[in-house]
C-alpha cells in the first residue's frame, strides 16, 4: 500500500514541527533567562507585578489603566506556550483555544471552537470603531474565510497564538495582520 500524502499536509506538518522546536528553543531560554518573572511560592505561581509591568512596557501596554487586569495577567502567563492545532492546554494551544481560555476566564462566557463560529457569536464592530480591550479580532488568512482569532489589548496590540511563534502579543499594523485583518467583534 502506497502512503500519499497532499502537499498542503506536508506543509502542515513541517510548520507543526518547526512551531515545536522554535517553542522549545524559547522554553529553555526562558529557563536560563536570571530575570525570571514567575515566582513559585508553596506550589501555586505567584507574579511578580513589576516585572509583569515592565513586560507589558515593551509594548506600550500601561496595565495600570486596564479595564481587565486579568486579561493582562492571564496573558502574561501564557505567553510563548507553544502553538499546538487544536490544543488548549499548557503543552500547546491554538488560537480559537488561547482567545476561548482568555474570555471564559476574563468574562466567563464560553465560546464556539473555531474562530468563524466565535465571529457568528460577536457583535461585528464598524469598520471605523476602534476595538475596546476585551474585543476579539478576527482574520481571513486561509482561503478567505476567518481562519484566525486574537483578543484586543490596548494601543493597536493583541494577544494570540500564532503557529509559528505559539501566545505572543502583535500589533494590527503589522503588514501581515493589516493585510489579513477582517473585522472586530464585541462579546456581550
Amino acid at each position: 500500500m502506497k502512503f500519499n500524502m497532499t502537499l498542503t499536509k506536508k506543509i502542515s506538518i513541517i510548520t507543526s514541527i518547526f512551531a515545536s522546536l522554535i517553542c522549545v528553543t524559547a522554553i529553555s531560554q526562558a529557563q536560563t533567562n536570571s530575570d525570571s518573572v514567575i515566582i513559585v511560592s508553596a506550589g501555586q505561581p505567584e507574579l511578580d507585578m513589576v516585572a509583569v509591568d515592565s513586560f507589558y512596557k515593551r509594548f506600550n501596554i500601561d496595565i495600570s489603566k486596564a479595564d481587565n487586569p486579568n486579561l493582562y495577567l492571564e496573558t502574561f502567563r501564557w505567553y510563548k506556550t507553544c502553538y499546538r492545532y487544536g490544543g488548549s492546554t499548557d503543552n500547546g494551544i491554538d488560537c480559537s483555544g488561547f482567545v476561548n481560555m482568555l474570555v471564559e476566564y476574563t468574562k466567563g462566557k464560553k465560546l464556539p471552537r473555531s474562530s468563524a463560529d466565535m465571529f457568528n457569536v460577536c457583535t461585528p464592530l464598524a469598520d471605523d470603531d476602534i476595538p475596546a480591550e476585551g474585543d476579539l479580532v478576527f482574520f481571513k488568512i486561509r482561503k478567505g474565510r476567518i481562519s484566525h482569532v486574537g483578543v484586543y489589548l490596548q494601543h493597536g496590540k493583541f494577544a494570540h497564538s500564532s503557529t509559528s511563534a505559539g501566545v505572543i502579543i502583535s500589533d494590527l499594523e503589522e503588514p501581515y495582520y493589516k493585510k489579513y485583518f477582517y473585522k472586530a467583534g464585541r462579546i456581550e
